[in-house]
């Protein structure tokens, strides 16, 4: 096997990636701790250089302050898409409950695997009967495209609706899970461990901003996501329905309930809410020169803040 020598080219991340085939001989753990760059790898018999696997992303090893930004919650973070470059950043690596920011990732992945126009009959395991969880009101024998139900997911943030496309894409919940969290490692999401596909408290489910940045930047490489997560409002309606529900956004930029900064563009994003998880929000969005950002928080005290403070993120596009 011909020998292989690092050299290093900007932050340290999971894995070099020549292809995939490369990618899976080679790998570089990604350590946060590290003030090294991610590896390139340079064949020494003919000179041919890999790219690094995060060469085009943003990397971050610690807390980037802004003069006069004051944020309270727990973790915050702004990531200029375009520029890779992260403007502030604050407890970014700390492994925090993401409530339903989960659902980027089940979106994700049945974006990568299924068809969304597919048929689908709602079974008894996608039920939800925690007290308070936000449903669609899906009933076991109801047939909804798989289109619909991500559209619930990511519009209403049916929990019902996440465990409908878990079972539909992998058969049950726990393949997906396992998928879920494979998935989490291969973008270098190595904080993350999830345990479900909608984001209901459960012990040892747990992402960090930086980890939920990656899935989003894998997630919004799709048209259909960024479509389905700037609508303010989703109409369902299906055969068995006993009448049409029309779903407004949890995301209060969408539904005219927050304003950003003038010029600022909300192009889409999650919203989780939970009493572990505090109020949360992963947010894409555009400046008035059409640079593409991402901003997240986590563990806010209250929906109220998280906005005041969402925005305060905004305003340093």
């Amino acid at each position: 096997m011909k020998k292989f020598i690092p050299v290093v080219v900007c932050v340290s991340f999971l894995l070099c990636s020549c292809g995939k085939e490369k990618s899976e001989q080679i790998m570089k753990l990604y350590d946060v701790t590290s003030q090294q760059s991610e590896f390139a790898y340079i064949q020494s018999s003919d000179s041919v250089v890999g790219t690094a696997f995060a060469s085009d992303l943003c990397v971050v090893s610690n807390d980037v302050q802004q003069s006069g930004v004051d944020i309270t919650s727990e973790v915050a973070s702004i990531y200029c898409l375009d520029d890779k470059e992260i403007i502030y950043a604050k407890n970014v690596h700390q492994k925090m409950n993401p409530a339903s920011l989960t659902k980027v990732m089940t979106a994700l992945l049945l974006l990568e695997y299924g068809n969304l126009d597919t048929e689908v009959t709602i079974t008894q395991e996608a039920m939800i009967s925690e007290s308070g969880a936000t449903l669609c009101d899906l009933k076991p024998g109801d047939k909804l495209t798989l289109r619909q139900l991500l559209n619930c997911a990511l519009v209403r943030s049916g929990n019902d609706a996440a465990s409908a496309i878990a079972i539909a894409v992998s058969g049950d919940i726990n393949s997906f899970v396992d998928r879920m969290n494979e998935r989490a490692k291969e973008l270098g999401a190595t904080n993350t461990h999830f345990a479900n596909p909608h984001g209901l408290t459960e012990e040892n489910h747990y992402t960090t901003a930086y980890d939920m940045y990656l899935i989003l930047n894998a997630a919004m490489q799709y048209d259909e996501f960024l479509t389905m997560s700037s609508q303010g409002s989703y109409e369902l309606n299906y055969e068995n329905a006993s009448q049409p529900r029309t779903y407004d956004s949890t995301n209060r930029y969408l539904i005219n309930k927050a304003t950003p900064p003038e010029g600022i563009r909300i192009v889409g994003g999650k919203t989780g809410t939970t009493k572990a998880a505090g109020s949360c929000l992963a947010l894409l969005s555009k400046n008035p020169q059409g640079k593409w950002f991402c901003s997240i928080i986590l563990k806010a005290e209250s929906g109220d803040i998280m906005y005041e403070e969402m925005n305060k993120l905004l305003l340093l596009e």
